[in-house]
């Protein structure tokens, strides 16, 4: 099951890539071929067949994916981790004047799941994070502590009624800024702020309290996965999504 080649994203442009982690069992076991002899390994470490399945089909289709843009056999990517989990791929596209060359664009990658849906983000030579969240019954035990100070007092003020869908696009935006940094929940909650009266694309209001820096940044809203809340963020000004599936 490879992936036919896959041209790069542009320079202002990120690729994004859904699909359905559940899968029947022989596609499961093309995906598991395509695994490395750690992620397999990891995979037998869940607790849960249903979680098992879905980590196999998770990885095995970023590694075609990424084997489709860099023209290499999934089973042949190397990936590693960044100093906080981050991954990215050590491979890298050949230039087109020979292995020697510099390479005549860079892939960076960035990969979210929520219950059975995954979405990857691709892009050329830009730091990028993807996030997306199952919308689910919200209830006084989600932690709100995601939050700034501003923005309780916005989320105390909605009504029930938006409660659910702004609380976990609001997390979808700050889980994609922060990953765009390589963190994850590292920081503290106020470090991306954003006003939850916009809805779709926006720019964080403060980053660590500053609005100049937060003018660098661009937030889009993923709207293609049904019941899901989903964002794409990067430090970078003028960039656009193009949704491939």
């Amino acid at each position: 099951m490879s992936c036919a080649t896959l041209a790069p994203p542009a320079a202002h442009e990120v690729h994004v890539w859904q699909w359905n982690l559940d899968v029947d069992d022989a596609e499961l076991d093309r995906y598991r071929a395509m695994l490395s002899r750690e992620e397999q390994e990891r995979a037998g470490h869940f607790c849960f067949e249903r979680h098992r399945r879905r980590f196999i089909a998770g990885r095995g289709q970023l590694r075609r994916l990424l084997g489709g843009y860099l023209e290499l056999a999934p089973q042949a990517l190397t990936l590693a981790y960044g100093p906080e989990g981050k991954p990215f791929c050590a491979s890298q596209p050949n230039s087109p004047n020979g292995p020697d060359s510099p390479a005549s664009w860079t892939l960076h990658f960035n990969l979210s799941h929520s219950e059975n849906t995954a979405a990857l983000a691709i892009s050329n030579g830009l730091e990028i994070g993807i996030d997306i969240e199952r919308i689910r019954p919200f209830d006084e035990s989600m932690p709100v502590e995601v939050f700034a100070k501003r923005e309780r007092e916005q989320f105390a003020a909605l009504s029930d009624a938006q409660r659910q869908t702004i609380f976990f696009e609001t997390w979808a935006r700050k889980e994609a800024c922060l990953k765009a940094l390589g963190t994850g929940f590292v920081l503290p909650p106020d470090h991306f702020e954003f006003d939850l009266s916009l809805r779709g694309d926006t720019t964080p209001r403060y980053v660590a309290g500053d609005a100049n820096e937060a003018a660098h940044w661009r937030v889009r809203a993923l709207t293609t996965i049904a019941g899901c809340a989903g964002a794409v963020a990067a430090r970078h000004a003028a960039w656009s999504l193009v949704i491939k599936n």
